[in-house]
């Protein structure tokens, strides 16, 4: 696997915290897992330890969102690298993502 995944709940919300490079749908087997079981769909994606992801990253984090606002909730993503910035302008992924830079800005946005 080339991705390290770790999960810390909030009361709001739960920060999925990524590291190293999603490079397929196996890198994201247990992210699936826990997302199978989740009962709170305000979702945090940290991308801050994320160097690289692919079409299977976008794919999921898609997926995610759509499941979250299904049930009431919504996916921000917090603190992508430039690289993933890029990738996200290039597949237009900050029109449709929150993107914040800090647990402030999540905690105020899951305030409203």
């Amino acid at each position: 696997m080339s991705v390290i995944f770790n999960v810390k709940k909030n009361t709001s919300f739960i920060i999925f915290r990524f590291e190293g490079k999603i490079l397929s749908d196996a890198d994201l087997t247990i992210a699936n897992e826990v997302l199978s079981s989740n009962k709170n769909w305000n979702i945090v994606f940290d991308l801050s330890e994320l160097s690289h992801t692919n079409s299977s990253g976008i794919a999921f984090m898609v997926k995610t969102l759509t499941k979250a606002r299904i049930n009431q909730g919504d996916v921000l993503l917090l603190s992508p690298n430039s690289g993933l910035n890029r990738l996200f302008e290039i597949t237009k992924m900050q029109e449709v993502f929150s993107i914040v830079d800090s647990l402030a800005a999540v905690d105020n946005y899951f305030k409203k």
